[in-house]
């Protein structure tokens, strides 16, 4: 009997046959950084996922667990890949309690879906993902994904309540609660928020929902400059409006979203976007104020959209990566934590950076602390050595600033070249002590984590 055969008799008494996929063409929707695995199963319950975990921890068989396959290209290559755990079939709702502003999910539950049932009792959760048809909440709150509504919602650090999780030696675990006031505990259920499944696998999420704004309105303002740009930007922060989004992107971005149905933007300019959400008195209120900034910044020029160009514009927001990754597939993406004040001399030399290696670079800050990066090939050539040595340069310029870089999407022969995170500092030896009391065999996703974790 061959190994995978004898594998696969194996896994089929933990789980049923039917949910044991071994085919080549099935295995293939699960590879990761040119790596399949021997088998990929889709539990149908947490007592199923814990018995797997158990079966892998005591045969060190790597796991990794999977959803909509969005964000699969985040991390670095596993050093080892046995077992794909798809958790698509749990899905369900588990416990909405819409008086409450809480909603309990299994972590196969697409945010779309999701979205669609929160809309009916006049509720959302502002963790707006691409792919949103696709994209798990699992998956999602496993790779950290970012929102456009960061600014005036936060991420999922701010909404998550609680978790329920298994451990590598398969171990029911829970953190948090179902409630916005619970005290109790650690908040161990954060620790699992981007740690790309190297902790435990996710089985239940507790988000605090918010409520649908009576009305919208996304403001749109131009700028020669990026200068004139981060004056504006620094009015809105000392200013009493409460926006909930607040993006600025350069020309190369402008002239990608213009290439992807936000055609009305001019492809020549710097962009603030801000978007309020209320009352028509607030509505207003943030449309005189801005257009007042704005002048006082040197504006170009100032206009609110129309809810078909609003759209347009969000969805784009929303796709950054996709649409980067369209126009240049070997693109390579930086996502950049900072401060505000940090961004302008970290964007100059940014720039300079790509010049000096004959790149393309788009840009675009969100909430005005996290910064995207997209390095581009010039079109009609592509210099491995030149986007690596960039890259690189890149990483270390971040570091010395004291900002927190990490390369999200980049070709595979630069995850080979170089880390995607930055070298691993004092936090190491906590991250290897969690990962040792979370995942003692390390079978859950080894490797992909900073520190090789």
């Amino acid at each position: 009997m061959s190994q995978v055969a004898s594998l696969t008799s194996r896994l089929v008494d933990l789980i049923a046959a039917d949910r044991v996929l071994t085919d080549s063409a099935s295995l293939a929707a699960f590879e990761i950084d040119g790596r399949r695995p021997s088998a990929a199963l889709l539990p149908d319950s947490v007592s199923e996922i814990a018995d797997i975990l158990r079966f892998a921890s005591a045969e060190r068989l790597a796991v990794i667990p999977t959803g909509g396959r969005t964000n699969l290209g985040i991390g670095m290559p596993p050093r080892q890949y046995d077992l794909a755990l798809d958790l698509s079939l749990m899905n369900r709702i588990l416990a909405y309690e819409p008086q409450d502003l809480t909603v309990g999910v299994e972590p196969g539950v697409r945010y779309a879906a999701l979205d669609r049932s929160l809309h009916e009792k006049g509720q959302f959760l502002p963790l707006v993902p691409a792919h949103a048809e696709r994209a798990t909440l699992g998956g999602m709150v496993a790779a950290g994904v970012d929102t456009p509504l960061r600014y005036g919602h936060g991420t999922a650090r701010d909404y998550l309540l609680g978790i329920e999780f298994v451990t590598g030696e398969g171990v029911v675990s829970k953190s948090g609660g179902r409630v916005v006031k619970n005290v109790t505990g650690y908040d161990l259920h954060k620790l699992l928020i981007g740690s790309l499944g190297t902790l435990g696998v996710i089985t239940r999420l507790n988000f605090r929902t918010f409520p649908l704004p009576p009305q919208q309105r996304m403001f749109v303002t131009s700028f020669a400059d990026p200068a004139a740009a981060f004056v504006f930007c620094r009015a809105i922060m000392r200013s009493p409006l409460h926006p909930r989004l607040v993006e600025v992107i350069d020309p190369r971005t402008s002239s990608l979203f213009a290439a992807s149905g936000a055609d009305f933007l001019d492809r020549d300019s710097w962009f603030v976007i801000v978007e309020a959400a209320g009352q028509e008195a607030v509505l207003e209120r943030h449309g005189r104020d801005l257009a007042t900034m704005a002048r006082e910044a040197n504006a170009a020029d100032i206009a609110a959209l129309d809810e078909p160009r609003r759209a347009a514009l969000f969805s784009c927001f929303c796709e950054l990566s996709s649409i980067v990754l369209h126009t240049a597939p070997v693109a390579t993406i930086f996502r950049i934590g900072g401060l505000p004040s940090e961004m302008p001399a970290l964007l100059a030399q940014a720039r300079q950076l790509a010049e000096r290696h004959a790149l393309d670079c788009a840009i675009l800050i969100r909430a005005l602390s996290v910064v995207y990066i997209a390095l581009l090939p010039s079109a009609g050539s592509y210099a491995l050595a030149d986007l690596i040595a960039c890259s690189s340069e890149l990483m270390s310029l971040c570091v010395g600033s004291g900002s927190s870089p990490m390369i999200e999407h980049c070709p595979l022969e630069l995850k080979h070249a170089l880390s995607i995170w930055p070298p691993a500092g004092s936090e190491h030896d906590i991250s290897a002590r969690l990962k040792l009391v979370f995942d003692p065999q390390g079978v859950l996703s080894p490797g992909r984590f900073r520190g090789g974790i």
